[in-house]
């Protein structure tokens, strides 16, 4: 279980998260929905403990959890000028030498005798994916992963996050779209206001849309034409 107990965090004077509880079962595929500035990365990047929170507890099964235990994937991952994807692959193979990269690579399906700089938006979201499987971590986070990808590769990811929580990972997404969490999580959460407003349970998902209200209803009478 990871448990998030009045987690806080500030950048500077402006408050982000605000005494947040929350609260997922390992082994299951979670999402995080809400606006964009709504602190999602913020708390992601609490978790993998790139940053200090001001004050709460953020704790895998009794233990503080840190960069040991979970693997953080950033919206926009970046990579060293020139390098090839499979020396970039390498440098993960260096401290887990079971990770098949050819093995994977007939899965992601990616150049990786090419330089990154040269790959699409997709591509390189898949090679940032593949050396954080190489990391081998218990918990995933994926900070925006299916922004900017195209009908292919939301259908790769649709299929390979499930088969790696079935294999034990719990693997924690975020996005501002909510339907395409739907299609994989167990759970969604909204973040709103620097808290946790509201926890879904896949078999409610049917009514998602009217359970999460970003804006409020739109009146008939306020619309422009």
């Amino acid at each position: 279980m990871i448990t998030i107990q009045n987690l806080e965090f500030s950048y500077g004077k402006s408050p982000v998260i605000k005494n947040l509880n929350w609260q997922l079962e390992t082994g299951r595929i979670h999402g995080l929905v809400g606006l964009n500035g709504a602190g999602k990365s913020t708390l992601f990047n609490l978790m993998a403990g790139w940053l200090k929170p001001l004050n709460g507890t953020i704790l895998y099964n009794g233990i503080r959890l840190d960069r040991s235990i979970c693997a953080l994937m950033e919206t926009n991952p970046q990579f060293y000028p020139m390098i090839k994807g499979q020396e970039y692959l390498d440098v993960f193979k260096l401290k887990n030498d079971l990770f098949d990269i050819e093995a994977w690579n007939k899965i992601f399906k990616l150049p990786l005798n090419e330089v990154v700089d040269n790959y699409s938006t997709g591509m390189k979201k898949r090679l940032d994916l593949m050396g954080i499987l190489a990391m081998n971590r218990e918990i995933l986070i994926l900070d925006e992963p299916f922004n900017g990808l195209d009908f292919e590769a939301v259908r790769l990811l649709q299929q390979v996050l499930p088969l790696l929580a079935s294999r034990g990972k719990t693997i924690i997404i975020s996005s501002h779209i909510t339907e395409s969490l739907t299609s994989v999580c167990h759970s969604i959460s909204l973040l709103r206001n620097g808290e946790i407003g509201l926890k879904i349970e896949s078999e409610m998902f049917g009514q998602i849309i009217e359970m999460i209200d970003f804006h409020g209803e739109i009146k008939t009478e306020e619309f422009p034409f």
